[in-house]
């Protein structure tokens, strides 16, 4: 099975948690991870900007397209053992992945706020 190279915010607390945990998960060789933090030569060639990279999460899949957003975690989730079922389960379902899309863009839509929320001590955001 061919790599897949993930985009990620590694200056974000929150991804950069979720980025370990699936490093964890993962075969070393499926994946590739590209830390945005790193600089902008990490884009270099890529044909997206950096200010989209770091809105929603990018991976380049094993064929060299690209996705973005849920179809990107989709990808990704594919290749880890304990979410590779969730993740064909919303191929498969229109009506879930729609719900999911919607729950993962007001999450990154809100995600500075709740970053914000956490440091300043507030334990209901």
């Amino acid at each position: 099975m061919a790599a897949i190279t993930v985009y990620y915010d590694g200056q974000c607390p929150l991804c950069g948690r979720e980025v370990a945990l699936y490093r964890r998960l993962v075969e070393p060789d499926a994946v590739c991870w590209r830390n945005l933090a790193d600089g902008p030569a990490v884009l270099d060639g890529e044909g997206f900007e950096l200010a989209a990279a770091l809105a929603l999460l990018h991976v380049r899949d094993a064929s060299g397209a690209l996705q973005v957003g849920l179809a990107a975690h989709l990808v990704l989730w594919e290749r880890l053992p304990l979410l590779h079922h969730l993740a064909r389960a919303l191929r498969r379902n229109a009506r879930a992945r729609r719900c999911f899309e919607r729950i993962y863009l007001w999450f990154t839509t809100h995600r500075p706020g709740l970053r914000r929320r956490r440091r300043e001590g507030h334990a209901d955001g």
